[in-house]
């Protein structure tokens, strides 16, 4: 049985490669680069039944996990990913490894100003399930001046039902071919360790994309990918916080310039 995620997940790439289903926008950007774009496209999947970790491309676990972990750290110094072999975001440092205010920054200390946005949710989760209140929120206009690059991920709510948690998440900006991949497990990461810290089952995580696109210079890689097979959806275990792919079979490695 294929990926029911991969299989979402190259539909995605078909609709805005192809223009199947609703008109496609040829755009320039701030890269230079260009791209085709589609408005509000969106995933949704169940991560009680499979880690969302592609298989017709290999895809490397040590460059989410770590990219997690630095991000609920409150880093922004690029050095430890380094460390890890995760040289993502080396094209938008400075030269001390420094990118200002971004994430992680503005989920552990937002503002500045010593607010805990992990922990506020973490809270109000296990002391008011019902609240409509759970929400983190990546977006902070008072310091985007700052930051090497604003978030392109901002948003994340959780609802509780029952002895499941949920959540949904929001991106401004979605490099599909790329970037939405390595997003994708970030979230899961996410939905499993609030999950975990709250007691409850880590259940489906709802991802909304404004603005999707596909670079012009991943034309080639992107064809290529969605011509090449995918198998099974990858088991996992996730305890302690520590994540184990149980089943991971990735095809070739295919490559893709970054727009930057």
């Amino acid at each position: 049985m294929t990926s029911e995620y991969e299989k979402k997940y190259k539909d995605l790439l078909r609709d805005i490669f192809n223009g199947s289903t609703t008109p496609h926008v040829m755009r320039n950007d701030r890269t230079g680069v260009g791209c085709v774009s589609k408005f509000g496209l969106g995933l949704t999947i169940d991560i009680d039944k499979y880690f969302p970790i592609l298989t017709g491309k290999k895809m490397y676990p040590h460059i989410y996990e770590s990219e997690f972990k630095w991000f609920i750290s409150g880093h922004t110094n690029i050095k430890e990913l380094q460390e890890k072999g995760n040289t993502i975001w080396n094209e938008w440092a400075d030269k001390d490894g420094n990118l200002g205010p971004v994430y992680g920054h503005q989920l552990r200390n937002f503002n500045s100003d010593g607010h805990d946005q992990l922990e506020s949710v973490l809270n109000s989760i296990q002391n008011d399930p019902d609240s409509r209140r759970h929400i983190i929120s990546l977006w902070n206009p008072g310091q985007l001046k700052e930051m090497a690059l604003p978030p392109c991920y901002l948003y994340f709510q959780f609802f509780v039902d029952g002895n499941n948690l949920n959540m949904f998440a929001l991106q401004r900006s979605a490099d599909l071919f790329l970037g939405v991949p390595y997003d994708m497990a970030l979230f899961a990461q996410l939905l499993l360790y609030v999950a975990e810290k709250t007691g409850l089952n880590a259940k489906t995580i709802d991802v909304k994309f404004i603005d999707a696109h596909i670079y012009h210079n991943q034309h080639e890689a992107v064809l290529e990918y969605l011509n090449a097979p995918w198998y099974a959806n990858t088991e996992y275990t996730y305890k302690n916080e520590i994540l184990t792919l149980k089943n991971y079979k990735p095809g070739k490695v295919i490559t893709a310039p970054v727009a930057i």
